[in-house]
């Protein structure tokens, strides 16, 4: 393997602290969306949580859990548009991108298999230097792509 291809494959220093990723974590590539804060595919709405943070904790969070350090994507559209709607961060309309969960930029796990929740919430530990918005696209108006799922294809929706 070329140093740059290890290099691609590092996950950040503090990841090593807390048992991250989870040994259950592996290269999937699954469909997802991902409420974008900015408004658009870049940098800032691809940031996971704890990057956000400047790498700082908040009281209520647990620093051993997995998920605190992912980047958060969604597997069945309402879900992200639930999520969405609970944060005060996005605006209404939702800008919500469409894509797909590349190896190459990290590993994955569905959260439920970690949890037992019900949930379509996709864990994505990414390696220093991701590009994982170059891999998603916007959807224009949210509701109507919501709305044509409901019609054509109502167990995605």
């Amino acid at each position: 393997m070329k140093t740059q291809e290890r290099l691609q494959r590092i996950f950040p220093d503090y990841f090593s602290l807390y048992g991250i990723p989870p040994k259950e974590a592996h290269e999937e590539r699954i469909h997802v969306y991902r409420a974008c804060k900015t408004g658009n595919c870049d940098k800032i709405s691809f940031t996971p949580t704890f990057e956000e943070k400047g790498r700082n904790y908040d009281i209520h969070d647990d620093r051993f859990d997995a998920g605190l350090y992912s980047l958060s994507t969604f597997e069945k559209p309402k879900d992200v548009k639930r999520f969405a709607a609970m944060n005060s961060d996005f605006g209404v309309p939702y800008m919500i991108a469409e894509g797909f969960t590349e190896p190459e930029y990290g590993l994955v796990q569905r959260t439920r298999e970690r949890t037992g929740k019900r949930t379509s919430h996709v864990d994505w530990w990414l390696y220093c230097g991701a590009t994982p918005w170059r891999c998603f696209h916007l959807i224009p108006d949210f509701e109507a792509y919501i709305a044509s799922l409901q019609n054509g294809d109502a167990k995605n929706a």
